[in-house]
């Protein structure tokens, strides 16, 4: 459980450390650009962050379209492991991939809280 406060690369690291089916994580702009990661070298951190945000502003804007209101997170199953893009605060997004056996119910909520301390120390 992410408990720890500090700057995103530590909310980051606590992340991957409370939870290590988390293989990576970053903290990205709405556009994509990034702003903190904790990622291995098998992750390109440009890339991830550009398709976590368009993920996650196509999905808005689907769920403005069918009238669903403002979209918080976003989750995709795959294969070989999940993907998780959640708001964290105004101005940035938390993207996570994770392993395939990982317990989703834990993992959603290590994410959620370590949203949360993003937007906390973002302001």
């Amino acid at each position: 459980m992410v408990t720890e406060s500090g700057t995103p690369d530590d909310i980051l690291r606590t992340l991957r450390r409370d939870n290590p089916d988390v293989t990576a994580a970053m903290v990205v702009t709405p556009d994509g650009f990034p702003v903190a990661a904790d990622t291995g070298p098998q992750v390109s951190e440009d890339m991830l962050g550009a398709l976590a945000a368009d993920l996650l502003t196509r999905a808005a804007r689907s769920a403005r379209e069918f009238g669903q209101g403002t979209i918080e997170e976003l989750y995709a199953r795959a294969e070989t492991g999940h993907l998780i893009v959640v708001t964290a605060g105004a101005e940035q997004l938390l993207a996570c991939l994770a392993a395939p056996e990982v317990t989703l119910g834990l993992l959603l909520a290590d994410v959620r809280q370590a949203a949360n301390k993003l937007a906390s120390t973002a302001g």
